[in-house]
């Protein structure tokens, strides 16, 4: 049934002609191909496709881009039928509201005429079955499309309010008018009604048929008289021996005489069973006896003992033309016979009399005419009006879809291009019109918004590459860069730059570069002032206790919105640090070798002359051994030196083999606790060995002299605080690749100044330092592959240092993350194995 009601107003596919392609010629010839909006048969829609999205890894994605090809088309509504159903159901409309018309105006015609009343009921039955049936079919055909704009209203379809707003428009015009109308006739028939049907004609009737009631009562009562004394009259007869029995002739003579001399046209006398005894006729005429009703009630008034007048009774002969008046009594006079008498009327006054009883008649049908004419007017136009009201709803729904349609196209095209389907398009039909020309403009348009958006996603797409490649550079490349935007924000860095100057770049972002990266402000001023928009300085910047030797350059860079920066860091500080150690090695070669060659026949000279004149010299012996003797020790003390002035400038090939780390530390901890035996060593080491790749002499050296500046910085603290106790813990922690050696100890901890020198040759901060310590281990761990780093710790007391040695595992090792730590106390006893040896390497 849905299918067949369909959508009313929806043209059918024989009203509608598809426009041709356009031409080159025509205006719409400059669109792209599938820009051009496509020109269907509505017969044969094609179905909207949701737009499929490129998915490129390697390519810019668009979540909104469509799918390479023709363009999508936007269908004309949400919702379909068979074209036959369109042209079914306006076929029905076109037809049936005339039809229904037609039975209407018929059918009131026919209520109106005289014959309604006697022609057979199956005429009005089919009339009113045909009326019915035409009105039912435009209701469900109306009301199943207005239930589908409801419908198409509560799914919030395009273009649903306006189709409810104009059929609700088309509804009051028509229907507001015929209502008025309705109500103007209807008053005016009434009024009219009422002039034609007054009370003045109702009051004149009624006087009419009151005056013709009084004559005719006036000749009743003389008709009583001349019954009684008719009555009266045969009694004395009787005593006079005249009756119907004795003397008939004589008897009808004297009815003769009655009759004659009263006016009256003839005389009957019954008996008790209702037979002529006597009659006096005046003229020929059909006389009629009253019905058996008029003597049983005559009767039965006799009987019950009445007044006379109950026993008397009156009417016509003839109804219809009154010939005669009739009168009869019963009476006793004539054996419980009857008295019957009739008296002719004259012409003129029968004639009026009749024309009274006519108009009288006539206007009491005419008064039930009337209501029945009202009623059938009120019947007439309310079918009309209601034939009227579904005609306009109708005409309101083709025209509201012929008007909402494309719009609702438009607006679908609309929302689905603000979802960002440039690939939608508007169906363009003949019968649009002005929107339809609306609707090739919005095909045009955004087919141009495709074609723009296409060359954007393309742009997009070479600077996305740009950036990707830009950005992998910068987060690969060693040198720090920082973006600086107008404003003096901090707009973009690399993780270089997040190492070098240790910030988070999501929290920097944005931020103000004075106060995140300070000591570039004036760089920056500098760049900004100079001829050429750059400016390079080395800077020491110390960021948590580390100090770094970075060559920055800035570069200013001219926009609308101001002069933004742009900053790049080289971290210089081991170039530095390798270049003074390369220096101070080559100097240290050419010391060496100038030095340590008289430095034998020095010592050698001072021994002999101790030796010779030693026991010659009885003045000051004393003193002069006391010369001699110092002469020795510098001596010593300079070949020490010089010693290791040739260990830094020659380090010796390092002989890697699988050796236990823990147990080097052991043998590192135990010399220095012979040498410091009042500091408190403590090593926290894993339940399991340790096996690094590395020459087991050199790392017992590095770690040794690692130790031995914690005791002498112990030692320095001791001097001025006494308290707490000198302690050194050694930690040995491990991952899956690496293990991890510090030495923490409770001394003066590191200096404040300088901090990031400590490993350059000839840096020490001690009176009798060489300064070649800390070189000489930072030497042994890089060519070990390790790292070396310094942090201040306040673990064993207020100040204190840790010294962290970094050392890959050999391959082939797989630590256990699980094994178990021990720590214990370290005495001269833990390092004996028994025999009271040292632990290997512990000599050397």
């Amino acid at each position: 049934m849905c299918w067949l009601v369909g959508r009313v107003g929806q043209v059918s596919s024989g009203e509608i002609q598809s426009e041709k392609a356009p031409s080159a010629t025509n205006a719409d010839a400059d669109l792209p191909a599938d820009g051009r909006a496509r020109e269907m048969n509505s017969g044969s829609p094609e179905a909207e496709s949701e737009p499929e999205f490129e998915a490129n890894a390697d390519s810019y994605v668009d979540p909104h881009r469509p799918r390479t090809g023709d363009a999508q088309p936007l269908g004309r509504g949400e919702w379909r039928g068979p074209t036959r159903s369109f042209a079914l159901s306006n076929i029905i409309a076109l037809v049936g509201i005339p039809a229904a018309a037609l039975f209407a105006f018929a059918t009131t015609l026919f209520l109106l005429s005289p014959s309604a009343e006697t022609v057979a009921r199956p005429t009005l039955l089919a009339l009113i079955i045909g009326n019915v049936v035409i009105a039912g079919a435009l209701a469900v055909l109306i009301g199943a499309r207005l239930w589908h704009v409801l419908a198409e209203r509560r799914n919030r379809l395009a273009g649903a309010d306006t189709h409810l707003q104009l059929v609700g428009i088309f509804a009051l015009v028509a229907g507001v008018p015929a209502f008025f109308a309705f109500v103007f006739a209807f008053t005016i028939m009434r009024s009219s009604l009422n002039d034609v049907f007054g009370d003045r004609i109702e009051t004149s009737i009624d006087a009419s048929r009151e005056l013709a009631n009084g004559y005719i009562e006036e000749k009743f009562v003389e008709d009583e008289r001349h019954l009684a004394q008719i009555e009266f009259d045969i009694s004395n007869d009787r005593l006079l021996g005249i009756s119907y029995e004795t003397t008939p002739i004589l008897f009808r003579q004297r009815l003769f005489d009655q009759a004659y001399g009263r006016g009256l046209a003839a005389i009957f006398i019954l008996d008790k069973d209702r037979r002529i005894i006597a009659r006096s006729e005046m003229v020929e005429a059909p006389f009629a006896f009253p019905e058996k009703s008029v003597f049983d009630r005559i009767d039965a008034a006799a009987e019950a003992g009445r007044p006379r007048n109950e026993q008397i009774s009156y009417g016509a002969n003839n109804r219809e033309d009154l010939d005669f008046l009739r009168g009869m009594i019963k009476s006793k006079t004539v054996d419980d016979g009857y008295i019957v008498i009739y008296r002719a009327l004259q012409d003129d006054i029968r004639l009026g009399l009749i024309g009274i009883r006519t108009i009288s008649n006539d206007w009491s049908g005419v008064k039930t005419q009337r209501v029945r004419l009202e009623r059938v007017f009120l019947a007439g136009y309310i079918i009309m009006g209601l034939i009227v009201l579904f005609g306009a709803i109708w005409a309101a729904l083709r025209a509201a879809t012929q008007i909402v349609d494309p719009i609702g196209r438009l607006m679908r095209m609309a929302q689905r291009v603000s979802g960002g389907d440039l690939a939608a398009r508007v169906d363009v039909f003949k019968h649009d019109g002005e929107l339809g020309a609306l609707a090739r403009s919005m095909n045009h348009m955004t087919a141009q918004l495709q074609t723009q958006r296409d060359d954007l996603i393309d742009t997009n797409r070479q600077f996305d590459r740009r950036r990707r490649f830009t950005e992998a550079v910068l987060s690969n490349v060693s040198a720090g860069v920082v973006g600086i935007s107008a404003d003096g924000d901090v707009s973009i860095a690399n993780r270089s730059a997040e190492e070098l100057l240790m910030f988070d770049s999501s929290a920097t972002i944005g931020a103000p570069v004075a106060e995140m990266i300070p000591e570039l402000s004036g760089l920056i001023e500098r760049a900004i002032a100079a001829t050429g928009g750059e400016a390079s300085q080395q800077l020491e910047i110390e960021r948590e206790g580390q100090t770094r030797i970075l060559n920055v350059r800035v570069v200013s860079e001219s926009g609308v919105d101001g002069h933004g920066c742009v900053a790049t860091f080289d971290d210089v500080t081991e170039l530095i640090a390798a270049h003074r150690s390369a220096a101070w090695g080559d100097v240290a070669r050419r010391i060496a070798h100038e030095i340590k060659n008289p430095l034998t026949p020095i010592q050698l000279s001072a021994e002999r002359l101790k030796r010779k004149y030693g026991r010659e010299i009885s003045s000051t012996p004393e003193v002069f051994d006391k010369c001699v003797e110092t002469i020795v020790r510098h001596v010593s003390d300079i070949r020490r030196m010089v010693d290791e002035f040739s260990s830094f400038a020659r380090m010796p090939e390092p002989v890697i083999g699988r050796e236990n780390i823990v147990e080097l530390a052991k043998s590192a901890i135990f010399t220095q606790r012979v040498t410091f035996p009042e500091i408190e060593f403590e090593l926290s080491e894993p339940g399991k060995d340790l096996i690094v790749s590395c020459d087991g002499r050199l790392i017992v050296q590095a770690l040794g002299n690692l130790m031995k500046n914690a005791c002498e910085a112990v030692d320095a603290r001791l001097i001025v605080r006494p308290s707490p106790s000198g302690k050194i813990c050694i930690e040995i922690i491990f991952d899956d690749r690496d293990v991890k050696l510090r030495v923490i100890d409770n001394g003066v901890g590191l200096p404040k100044a300088e901090r990031h020198r400590l490993t350059e040759p000839y840096m020490t901060t001690r009176s009798k330092g060489t300064g070649l310590g800390l070189a000489i281990v930072k030497k042994v761990i890089e060519e070990h592959e390790g790292e070396l780093s310094f942090a201040d710790s306040s673990l064993l007391g207020e100040t204190g240092a840790c010294v962290c040695v970094r050392l890959p595992l050999a391959d082939g090792v797989s630590a256990d993350l699980s094994g178990e730590v021990n720590s214990e106390q370290i005495h001269t006893d833990s390092f004996e194995d028994g025999s009271g040896n040292p632990p290997a390497h512990a000599a050397e």
